[in-house]
């Protein structure tokens, strides 16, 4: 009996010590969930929830899907020093140039846009903005150096430098500063511009130092 009782805890401490190496230590994850909603709340006074608590193993730590009264899905993790942060910000400005652009790609081609949006956010910038965070506008001329847009959609094969000039144009005018990429459906056309670089290019001749060409 006693020897049946020695494997039963020691098959327990093996699942339990497997378990805790792929997937995190299950103690640790419970406690992990509550630092984080005490953290939210703390930060935020919008509506929101956590989605899930991932095991992040090459970093050996847990990671939060929340996601914001208004569908604004975000994360939460730790830093280096065990401080709490968030992308929330970023994960705003992501969403308002996401669909901004989109839009404004399928009005000027006529076609569906694939927009990739990315915005890096220092911790320091998000616990500032709290929930009230500001149009990407107000803060595109700091952040223009660490943001970056991708649009992929049907060009015309003879007029896509004047469509990509017309969304170039409505870009700067809405003061969306971020580095700048145009690619074709079928990556025939491909253009790279550096944010720094938006407000050269007033004719489709300016186009062309950008050009990457595709072998």
């Amino acid at each position: 009996m006693l020897k049946k009782g020695f494997w039963l805890i020691l098959i327990i401490v093996i699942a339990y010590a497997v378990i805790s190496i792929t997937t995190g230590s299950p103690i640790e994850r419970v406690q992990f969930r509550s630092n984080v909603t005490d953290y939210l709340h703390k930060m935020y006074t919008m509506n929101w929830k956590i989605d899930s608590v991932d095991y992040d193993f090459k970093n050996d730590k847990f990671i939060a899907n929340v996601i914001s009264g208004s569908g604004i899905s975000f994360l939460v993790d730790e830093d280096y020093y065990g401080q709490m942060m968030d992308n929330y910000a970023a994960s705003v400005w992501r969403d308002e140039l996401k669909k901004a652009v989109t839009q404004k790609a399928k009005e000027v081609t006529g076609s569906d846009a694939e927009v990739i949006v990315n915005v890096n956010l220092m911790r320091e910038d998000s616990i500032t903005y709290h929930d009230k965070v500001p149009s990407y506008s107000m803060v595109s001329q700091k952040l223009s150096s660490e943001a970056s847009i991708y649009i992929k959609c049907g060009f015309s094969t003879t007029q896509y430098l004047q469509e990509m000039l017309e969304i170039k144009q409505w870009i700067v005018k809405k003061r969306y500063d971020a580095s700048l990429t145009f690619k074709s459906e079928k990556g025939k056309i491909h253009f790279a511009i550096p944010a720094e670089d938006l407000k050269k290019i007033k004719s489709v001749e300016d186009f062309y130092p950008y050009w990457l060409q595709i072998n």
